[in-house]
């Protein structure tokens, strides 16, 4: 298995997923089990019984996802987010940008892979948008190269992290 370099997390993202490793945790150990003597309680041979196969897959599945999420949380490195520089676009900055042409405003969040969630605008530092919006200050005007061809952005603001 691959060993994990350190991970950065933000406090929310690092207690966000010790919550999901605490909840694949119950199911694991509370759920499952009950479902597997549910299972085996319906009698026939077990290799046959496609309610307990499904289950052992299910099994597979959470008991793969707790060891990624503590070896994800062993190597995590909290971001300070008083360290966050409000001056420049960091990981873990705050920042709301609007594109030129349509004057559309968005705030997104820059963080590392591990925290991705588009549905909150979390993007990675990694990504095309984020990886132009690294360094940049509040009034710097960018170029990014979007398959709907090239769009211009202006940095409106850069917060710390909402806490």
């Amino acid at each position: 298995m691959e060993t994990l370099v350190e991970v950065v997390l933000t406090r929310e993202g690092y207690q966000l997923k010790t919550r999901e490793l605490e909840e694949y945790r119950r199911i694991l150990h509370e759920e499952i089990p009950q479902r597997i003597k549910a299972a085996k309680d319906h009698g026939g041979e077990l290799r046959e019984n496609k309610e307990f196969l499904d289950i052992q897959t299910e099994k597979e599945f959470y008991e793969a996802e707790v060891r990624q999420l503590e070896e994800l949380l062993d190597h995590a490195k909290i971001i300070d987010e008083a360290s966050i520089s409000t001056k420049t676009v960091s990981l873990g900055s705050r920042v709301t940008i609007k594109e030129l042409k349509s004057n559309e405003q968005m705030t997104l969040e820059l963080v590392g892979q591990a925290e991705v969630n588009l549905e909150e605008n979390k993007i990675s530092t990694d990504s095309p948008l984020g990886k132009a919006l690294l360094g940049r200050r509040r009034g710097d005007e960018f170029e990014l190269d979007a398959p709907a061809g090239t769009r211009r952005y202006r940095v409106l603001g850069i917060q710390r992290p909402r806490g």
